[in-house]
């Protein structure tokens, strides 16, 4: 069996998943697919919350950090994105593990609320890398 791995990624402002957004999630969850997520407060730490809550742990929590900024669950695995010193700057850092998620990923599943940058950075790369994409905007409640 060929397991797709998916990277999902949204906005830190968000403090709550949308019922769409859970539809979404439960698709995933029920292709099996392995899931790549990031360990900021927000948006990651509401997926991975709600992945432990469904008894999913076939999910990889990526972090520049020796340990995860946020990890819902020990059943996860983790994998540390190694930062080159010289970048000092805690979003430039912050890219780099999420360029390492879009790498390992056939395909990514971005919430974006119309001003991140780094989620608007992660649907860029998806598209660079012609990876299939599916952003749901939240500003109007739609998918693009």
């Amino acid at each position: 069996m060929n397991v797709k791995k998916v990277f999902i990624s949204g906005s830190i402002s968000i403090k709550k998943l949308e019922n769409v957004v859970l539809k979404n999630l439960d698709e995933i969850i029920s292709k099996k697919y392995s899931i790549c997520i990031g360990d900021a407060p927000g948006f990651d730490s509401l997926v991975q919350d709600y992945l432990k809550q469904n008894s999913f742990f076939d999910v990889t929590v990526y972090t520049i950090s020796f340990l995860p900024r946020y990890k819902s669950s020990n059943n996860f695995a983790v994998k540390y994105i190694d930062v080159p010193c010289e970048i000092k700057k805690e979003r430039e850092r912050q890219t780099m593990k999420d360029k390492a998620m879009s790498e390992d990923s056939e395909f990514s599943f971005v919430v974006w609320n119309g001003k991140s940058k780094g989620s608007y950075a992660n649907i860029l790369r998806a598209i660079e890398s012609k990876k299939y994409i599916k952003v749901y905007y939240t500003e109007k409640s739609q998918f693009l």
